[in-house]
């Protein structure tokens, strides 16, 4: 029994440790908000997208780009169509050449996977800032586009991490992944903020071509289906490990539609967790293994009340800190987000928490997750 509590006591302080570095480094970004009117001369940006049937999102996703307050002399955007089996293609070309934008739109005859057609998007782009989104994205700020540009020409990132957010939406599990979200947007935040990043998303990320073509893109992990954001973020920290940023500016949000179909959720985790084993990054490795391991805290005092264990105490104090270390990130992330009501959620979702994590943990290392009816090599 005595191990038991030096065992949980470790668990606690790393986790406790984990959060609050993430609580710094988020703290760290609200001293980063510095703005500047529209440059009047900005630097070219290539928006890149690849998409595979899209055909009931690619509509709206790219009239968002259309939207954006920004020069149409000084960005453009290139759709890669990963040879959907519906409408995709030519609903993105009707669009786009309706619109005053510069655009390119490919049809790939044989699926490519994302990590390909993006590569082959960067190949053609004009831009010095490439800009890469997701066909799945419904909602842009209309200064999306200029803030990202005015970032760039003020503080000069190899890279920008940017935020995602979920369409609001009634129902459990749309509920479950806003709460999710808020949490990843906190860690993923908060460790660039200390100059320590192991996550984005390459639904809404930007970075300098040059530090691309300075790494070789995508090239050394060309063979991996998924993670070229992730993957391309570590060799880039690797040659300039403070080019990596991130801004605390709502301007740069964006809002995809949450997962409604418990089978597409599941396999949605399962592919991100899947790419985690393939990352020589020590904190990407070892985060997921530190959360699981918290959130079985919460089974252990359960167990403990359901056999009257002695050890109740001293496991309340535990569970108590990690609700404590949650709220935190939590609460910064909803301030920012704008998902203060949310908030609430959070206590009857951490007593679930804990099967999910390690259901998508186990699952991810013996299951090959499929995208777009797809298996992932």
């Amino acid at each position: 029994m005595l191990i038991e509590l030096y065992i949980f006591a470790v668990v606690i302080i790393v986790y406790g440790l984990f959060t609050t570095l993430a609580v710094i480094g988020f703290n760290r970004l609200n001293q980063d908000l510095q703005t500047s009117a529209i440059d009047l001369n900005p630097t070219f940006i290539s928006i890149v997208l690849s998409a595979r049937n899209e055909a009931s999102t690619i509509e709206v996703c790219l009239e968002q780009i259309i939207k954006q307050q920004f020069p149409t002399t000084h960005f453009e955007i290139i759709v890669i169509d990963d040879a959907s089996e519906d409408d995709t293609y030519q609903l993105a070309n009707n669009i786009l050449g309706k619109s005053s934008l510069q655009f390119q739109v490919f049809r790939e005859p044989i699926h490519q996977g994302k990590k390909k057609n993006i590569s082959k998007a960067i190949a053609l782009a004009k831009g010095s800032i490439i800009v890469t989104t997701d066909a799945d994205v419904v909602f842009r700020f209309s200064n999306w586009l200029s803030t990202i540009s005015n970032y760039f020409e003020i503080h000069k990132p190899a890279m920008l991490v940017m935020p995602i957010d979920f369409e609001s939406e009634s129902g459990m599990l749309p509920t479950f992944q806003i709460i999710e979200n808020m949490a990843l947007t906190a860690i993923t935040a908060g460790y660039v903020g200390i100059h320590k990043p192991f996550m984005c998303n390459g639904a809404n990320l930007a970075f300098k071509k040059s530090a691309y073509d300075l790494v070789n893109g995508y090239k050394s992990h060309l063979n991996i289906s998924s993670g070229e954001d992730v993957f391309l973020m570590e060799a880039i920290k690797n040659v300039n490990p403070t080019g990596i940023h991130y801004i605390l500016s709502r301007a740069l949000i964006v809002k995809t539609k949450a997962q409604t179909n418990f089978s597409d959720f599941f396999n949605q985790r399962i592919r991100w967790a899947y790419k985690a084993k393939y990352n020589s990054n020590f904190l990407n490795l070892s985060a997921g293994f530190i959360v699981m391991m918290a959130n079985l805290l919460i089974l252990a005092f359960v167990m403990a009340i359901i056999n009257k264990s002695a050890i109740i105490p001293y496991l309340s104090i535990f569970v108590l800190s990690k609700f404590v270390f949650d709220f935190l990130l939590l609460f910064l992330a909803s301030v920012y987000l704008g998902r203060l009501k949310y908030l609430g959620w959070m206590v009857p979702f951490q007593f679930i928490y804990w099967i999910y994590a390690l259901l998508i943990g186990i699952c991810s290392m013996v299951i090959k997750p499929y995208w777009k009816e797809k298996k992932i090599n």
